[in-house]
């Protein structure tokens, strides 16, 4: 593995997460230290309650620690406000929802375009971008298809393109598979790990132990607390 493809792109250093419930306090996440490097993808195991996507949170720079920092690309986002935050979401991070999070009325191509948008990319720019995106994940034909139009395996890899239009260094995925049916889940998969050997960081937040085949590094969180980091033998 190149220097480049052990590159930390993003860790949390002591972080811990914690809310107020009545007179008490109930910690999310006791204090973790973890890192995500390029070139690999992970997975975080953990029973529903457990911590994991809060931990995935933190990485996403979607909520502050209660205590430690959350480091993005050598970046401490821990003292930023939400428009700082904001910024390094938009142009370092890539997010994959469960649900797909399209918006109905609008195309795949218009779907992708919209984090282009966000960053006032010229019009014309935008779509050559959001093309190739599709074009990456095998959906040009069907860039003019509504998500309602697109199966579910093909509306969450419209959700990668757009996820990875931006060319971010972190691509979080919060339970990808959840929604789709073994053959669609073979096929995300797939391409998850064909991203992570092309340089990106991923992280994969799942309860479904089948997709450790597709890990470089598999974590476990319960109750809260990480309980171990094994790397994953392939062979």
């Amino acid at each position: 593995m190149s220097i480049t493809e052990n590159k930390v792109v993003a860790r949390v250093e002591n972080a811990s997460k914690s809310y107020k419930s009545g007179d008490g306090e109930i910690t999310a996440l006791y204090e973790t230290n973890f890192e995500m490097r390029s070139g690999e993808l992970v997975l975080i195991i953990g029973p529903s309650g457990s911590g994991k996507t809060t931990l995935l949170s933190l990485l996403g720079c979607v909520i502050y620690p209660s205590t430690g920092k959350v480091v993005v690309e050598d970046d401490n986002t821990t003292g930023m406000n939400e428009v700082q935050l904001a910024k390094v979401r938009l142009n370092s991070i890539g997010f994959v929802f469960q649900n797909f999070n399209l918006v109905a009325p609008m195309s795949a191509l218009e779907n992708v375009m919209f984090p282009l948008n966000l960053q006032k990319i010229p019009a014309g720019e935008a779509k050559r971008r959001a093309m190739q995106a599709l074009e990456g994940v095998g959906l040009s034909d069907r860039a003019n298809f509504k998500p309602r139009q697109l199966s579910g395996g093909q509306q969450q890899r419209v959700a990668i393109a757009r996820a990875l239009v931006t060319n971010p260094a972190l691509l979080l995925c919060d339970e990808p598979t959840a929604s789709l049916d073994s053959i669609s889940l073979v096929t995300v998969m797939k391409e998850l790990k064909k991203l992570s050997q092309q340089g990106k960081a991923v992280a994969v937040v799942t309860h479904d132990p089948r997709l450790k085949e597709y890990a470089d590094r598999t974590i476990y969180v319960e109750n809260g607390r990480v309980t171990n980091q094994l790397s994953t033998d392939l062979h």
